[in-house]
C-alpha cells in the first residue's frame, strides 16, 4: 500500500509479526528462557526517538560527534565508492542528519540515487522524509521514499514485490545500530539481503557505521543509565511497556537500569533490575520476578574492526574500504 502526504511516498510493507511488540513482551516474561527479555523496539516508538535525539546530543555521547567527523571529513570518498546509478535503502531512518551529508555528496558527485528510508514509525518517516524531500526537490537525480517496517518486512518485500529501478542495492545501517543485533544476529540479516537480492538478480553491498571504542571509561561516561538525558531513553521501555499492555505492570519505582560492559565480546549489555520481588500479571499469567532478577532488554555492540570483518564475511560479504575518526573510535 502506498501512502503520501504530497510531499513524500510511503510503502506499508508491514506483514512480520516483529512489529506485535505486546506478545513479544508476554513471551519474554513468561518464556522458560534462563534469562527473562523486553524487546528492544519498546525504546525506537516516535518518543523513544525524541528522546534518543535529546541524548545523542549530550556532550559526553561521542558516538554522534564520531560519525559526524568522518561524513564531513571523508564523505566524497565514501560516495565515491559506491555506483554511478544505485538504490540506497537507509535500514533505520533516525533523524537523517548523516543522510542528508551522504546524499549531498552523492549529488556533488553527480549520482543517481532512488533512496528509501525504512522505519517502523510512519510519523517519523512523514517528518524527516518530508524536510529531505524538500531540501533535494530541485535535484532530478536524487528521488525520496519511504518504507513502513522491519528489516524482515524489507526482506520479504524484496524477495516478493520489489521492482527497482536499477540493479545495484547499497543499504545503508549507520549510527551504530547494526550493534543493537547480536553479532550472530547481525551476519544472518545481512545474509539475508543477501540472498532476497540475488533471488531478484541484483548486486548489493552494504554500508554501515560501527562504534568501535573499547576505553570504558569514555563508554561509562556516554552510557551511564543515570545520566538525565541517557535515563530518559533507556526507562522509556517500561513506559512503552506499559502503554501497550494497557495497564501500569512496570511500576517504575520497583526498577533500575543498569549496564554491564562485557570486554571480551566488546559489548553493552542493558538490564532493567528489579529492585524488590515483582508480582506481575500478564493477560490471566503471573509472573513473580525476584528482586535481583534482570531483564535484558538492550545491546549496544563496540566492536573492533576485526569481529566487524568476521561479521562481513559470515554474511558472504567482504569489508573493501574501512574510514575512521582522528581518534579510531568509529568506522
Amino acid at each position: 500500500m502506498f501512502l503520501t502526504n504530497g510531499i513524500v511516498q510511503l510503502l506499508d510493507i508491514r506483514k512480520s509479526s516483529l512489529l506485535d511488540l505486546k506478545s513479544e513482551i508476554i513471551s519474554g516474561l513468561t518464556g522458560r528462557g534462563v534469562i527473562r527479555t523486553m524487546p528492544s523496539l519498546l525504546l525506537w516508538d516516535d518518543e523513544g526517538l525524541e528522546n534518543f535525539y535529546s541524548w545523542a546530543k549530550s556532550p559526553d555521547y561521542y558516538p554522534s560527534q564520531r560519525e559526524m567527523e568522518i561524513l564531513r571529513t571523508q564523505g566524497l570518498d565514501i560516495v565515491r565508492k559506491l555506483p554511478k546509478r544505485l538504490v540506497l535503502i537507509e535500514l533505520g531512518c533516525g533523524s537523517l542528519t548523516k543522510t542528508v551529508s551522504i546524499l549531498e555528496n552523492l549529488e556533488k558527485e553527480g549520482h543517481e540515487v532512488s533512496y528509501f528510508a525504512l522505519d517502523v514509525s510512519e510519523e517519523a518517516l512523514r517528518q524527516n522524509l518530508g524536510a529531505m524531500s524538500e531540501r533535494f526537490k530541485s535535484c532530478g537525480k536524487i528521488s525520496i521514499s519511504g518504507f513502513i517496517g522491519t528489516y524482515e518486512d524489507c526482506v520479504e518485500w524484496l524477495t516478493t514485490s520489489a521492482n527497482l529501478p536499477v540493479s545495484t542495492v547499497t543499504f545503508l545501517w549507520v549510527g551504530n545500530s547494526i550493534a543493537n543485533l547480536s553479532k550472530t544476529e547481525a551476519s544472518a540479516l545481512m545474509s539475508r539481503f543477501r540472498e532476497a537480492c540475488c533471488k531478484i538478480s541484483i548486486d548489493c553491498s552494504f554500508l554501515v557505521t560501527a562504534d568501535c571504542c573499547t576505553a570504558e571509561d569514555r563508554l561509562v561516561k556516554a552510557y551511564d543509565p543515570d545520566v538525565s538525558s541517557a535515563r530518559t531513553f533507556l526507562y522509556h521501555g517500561l513506559h512503552h511497556a506499559n502503554r501497550l499492555m494497557g495497564e501500569n505492570i512496570f511500576e517504575a519505582n520497583h526498577w533500575k537500569c543498569i549496564m554491564k560492559y562485557e570486554q571480551k565480546e566488546n559489548e553493552l549489555l542493558f538490564s532493567y533490575v528489579a529492585k524488590q520481588d515483582v508480582e506481575v500479571d500478564v493477560h490471566q499469567l503471573h509472573v513473580t520476578v525476584k528482586k535481583g532478577e534482570e531483564i535484558h532488554y538492550f545491546l549496544s555492540g563496540k566492536w573492533s574492526q576485526a569481529q566487524m570483518r568476521v561479521i562481513a564475511e559470515n554474511a558472504g560479504f567482504e569489508v573493501r574500504k574501512t574510514w575512521t575518526d582522528a581518534q579510531n573510535e568509529y568506522c
